[in-house]
């Protein structure tokens, strides 16, 4: 196989191998590969309708061969390339149902996972509604930021307000500094996101607070699930992310989006007690599997 490098020019290409994510795992999203290609140090390869994509994670290995059904042979692809290059076939990112096929073609195969890697998957009416007495904090965060700022309004991000939305992008990175390469890796490719949305086939939805922005969010649709991929807020207004979520979701779900999925915590303690707060109907598992 002959690997290339994937950029932002490979979207058009390869967006037909995205249209379906059974998995309902994001980083087997169009957002998730691309948002994080450089990070990984992505690179693809196209052989007989399937797409193989080669990622340091942060050892070399594979994603899920991507075609229109799980079968053995790409996977043998895989392995004979590794044995060329004198690697391990690793795959990662595999959700338990392609766990269980790799399990099933490769009985030999070795399996770790890791939680903080783990996606948090919501049932969409219940990030709407927020209905019963386990929500009641996120809806006491929502009235009081209501009752603190009469004057918000959340609305589509448009090209009339790309510039202000990518001012508060841009200063919120210089607010909440963080020496981590996985964010920063993040704030910038929000901004690659917001000057692409269509093409990166994303939208996005913004807070504001007698007009100034205070919140952004973008995200994407796959058969029935809803990824927010970036999720921004000014906690100096108390209960802007619980309210930037749940107007997100009002405007964005619509009658056939069942599921949210609102990524991992990436082991991030405090982010971690916030997405379980919201009573996640599923935590999506990623396994590495190392086949023998």
């Amino acid at each position: 196989m002959e690997f290339r490098k994937l950029t932002l020019d490979c979207i058009g290409t390869l967006k037909p191998y995205f249209t379906y994510n059974e998995c309902r795992i994001y980083d087997c999203s169009l957002g998730g590969t691309f948002m994080w290609r450089d990070y990984h140090n992505t690179e693809y390869a196209l052989e007989d309708g399937t797409l193989y994509l080669k990622v340091t994670y942060p050892e070399v290995g594979f994603a899920p061969p991507r075609g229109k059904e799980i079968s053995k042979e790409p996977f043998d692809r895989i392995i004979e390339h590794c044995i060329a290059n004198n690697e391990p076939a690793r795959i990662f990112f595999a959700s338990e149902k392609v766990l269980e096929h790799i399990l099933e073609m490769f009985p030999n195969a070795r399996t770790q996972t890791d939680r903080n890697n783990s996606d948090y998957l919501y049932l969409s009416e219940d990030l709407i509604n927020l209905s019963g007495r386990r929500y009641s904090g996120q809806r006491n965060h929502i009235n009081h930021f209501i009752r603190e700022y009469p004057e918000w309004s959340f609305e589509q991000v448009t090209g009339d307000n790309l510039g202000v939305v990518r001012a508060f992008l841009e200063e919120n990175a210089r607010e909440n500094v963080k020496d981590l390469p996985i964010y920063i890796e993040g704030n910038k490719k929000a901004l690659e996101v917001l000057d692409n949305l269509e093409l990166y086939s994303q939208f996005g939805g913004m807070l504001t607070v007698g007009g100034e922005v205070i919140g952004a969010s973008f995200g994407e649709i796959v058969d029935d699930t809803l990824f927010i991929h970036t999720e921004k807020a000014d906690t100096a207004y108390p209960g802007s992310y619980p309210m930037l979520m749940n107007q997100f979701a009002k405007r964005f779900v619509t009658g056939d989006i069942e599921y949210i999925n609102r990524e991992d915590d990436d082991g991030d303690e405090g982010l971690r007690i916030s997405k379980l707060s919201y009573h996640p109907s599923d935590i999506l598992d990623k396994y590495t599997v190392e086949i023998q």
